[in-house]
């Protein structure tokens, strides 16, 4: 008999690590508001840079036009030879699969 008090002593031990109501609200709104700072940090851009940051090589550019489209044709050009998308240099006879034709 014993035994089993010693056992059941331990399954008390347990008790001690009851997290409160109050505590897991408390803990759950600090992690959210914690968490959309941390989301809102990392989405930030600073308002002077507004070049892209995608890879030549994933945006597919090439440096000369697909049939008639160009980039110098797409809402994303920056003049001279810029992009909002795709980093780097690019032409503006170039052309890149995020092409979006400026509007009439």
């Amino acid at each position: 008999m014993d035994e089993d008090r010693a056992e059941g002593n331990r399954g008390s031990e347990r008790t001690d690590l009851k997290l409160s109501r109050r505590g897991f609200l408390t803990g759950s709104i600090l992690g959210t508001a914690v968490g959309t700072v941390a989301l809102s940090a990392c989405m930030y851009q600073p308002t002077g840079s507004k070049a892209g940051t995608t890879p030549k090589l994933v945006a597919l550019y090439q440096d000369v036009p697909n049939k008639s489209r160009s980039c110098a044709g797409c809402t994303h050009f920056m003049k001279p030879n810029a992009c909002e998308i795709v980093a780097g240099e690019i032409s503006p006879d170039g052309w890149c699969r995020f092409h979006e034709p400026r509007p009439a």
